[in-house]
């Protein structure tokens, strides 16, 4: 681009491939910048460098367009910084942090040079896998971490091999990703000021274990998995008081996920939509597709249409 446009067009470019923000350009040099980005399941992944310093997100921002993502920074070169909620995370190489692009934001970099990268992924994602969210963000996993160095090795083999990735495979590829940050949040001590005993952690594996187990069974309820496990449906709903989510909501976020998988699988395009939903343990295509329009913000058929799309495979009739 040329000199005297590159510092609009890089703001219309990140706005679009992120979140809307505003943007300092550099005073001091000229301004340059580097976008690469990609898709892996519900998860956009963004490789950028720049000199830019500081960038923002303000109360008019969020009011222009209802985003509702986390998003995840790994500081690959430079120095940063996210600040969120009245806290801090310094970042150097390796390094990652989380924030929350529905409240205000800030990110600053300390050189004339940084390169990060940078997942954007649906609020659910994370919140059924960690609670207390709002006091995770703007907090530093750092390098040393297992997290942040599985993180790292997951991104540089996605950036180099993504088109050898087989469509079917993105899903279990994103949740591999979207697990491994949750294991590094789970990390902080913040998460962990509330700690369930051994025998709550027992009973919460063995409950997830069965519900697992049956998942496609439509005769499944929370009372039926207390019967079968010998647990009183009220020390049960106690024992997800702490979880992101209640036993309920956790077994139709789980069928809803294996529809996901299913729906964006080619191999199975003969199936129709109702087909798949009866699979997964649903007994009405209404609620099927309330509850799957809350979770990815489509109907089971944009879902997939948009999915084939992005995979570049035909659609068939639903």
């Amino acid at each position: 681009m040329p000199a005297s446009q590159r510092f609009e067009y890089w703001l219309d470019m990140i706005c679009r491939t992120y979140v809307h923000l505003d943007c300092a350009s550099p005073e001091e040099l000229p301004f340059f910048g580097d976008i690469e980005f990609s898709s892996v399941g519900p998860l956009r992944f963004t490789r950028l460098s720049s000199n830019a310093k500081r960038v923002w997100r303000t109360p008019a921002c969020i009011r222009k367009e209802a985003e509702d993502y986390y998003l995840v920074q790994l500081q690959r070169a430079g120095h940063g910084f996210v600040r969120q909620g009245g806290r801090q995370a310094a970042l150097a190489a390796g390094d990652f942090a989380v924030y929350d692009c529905t409240r205000p934001y800030e990110l600053h970099f300390d050189s004339d040079y940084h390169d990060v990268t940078v997942l954007r992924l649906p609020r659910t994602c994370l919140e059924t896998s960690v609670s207390g969210m709002a006091k995770l963000t703007a907090t530093t996993i750092t390098r040393q971490s297992a997290a942040a160095s599985l993180l790292m090795a997951m991104l540089e083999t996605l950036h180099v091999d993504l088109d050898k990735l087989h469509p079917s495979s993105a899903d279990s590829v994103s949740e591999g990703l979207v697990s491994i940050i949750a294991a590094g949040l789970r990390g902080l001590p913040e998460a962990n000021l509330c700690k369930a005993s051994n025998l709550q952690t027992y009973h919460l594996a063995r409950i997830k274990a069965y519900l697992r187990e049956h998942l496609r069974d439509p005769g499944m309820t929370v009372g039926s998995i207390a019967q079968a496990l010998s647990i009183s449906p009220a020390h049960l709903n106690r024992l997800f008081r702490n979880e992101p989510l209640s036993l309920a909501k956790l077994m139709w976020h789980w069928r809803v996920e294996g529809c996901q998988r299913d729906l964006a699988d080619p191999r199975q395009a003969a199936r129709s939509v109702g087909e798949i939903a009866y699979a997964w343990g649903f007994s009405d295509v209404a609620h099927f597709s309330r509850v799957f329009r809350e979770r990815a913000g489509l109907s089971p058929r944009e879902w997939r249409a948009a999915r084939r799309e992005a995979m570049q495979v035909p659609a068939a009739e639903n």
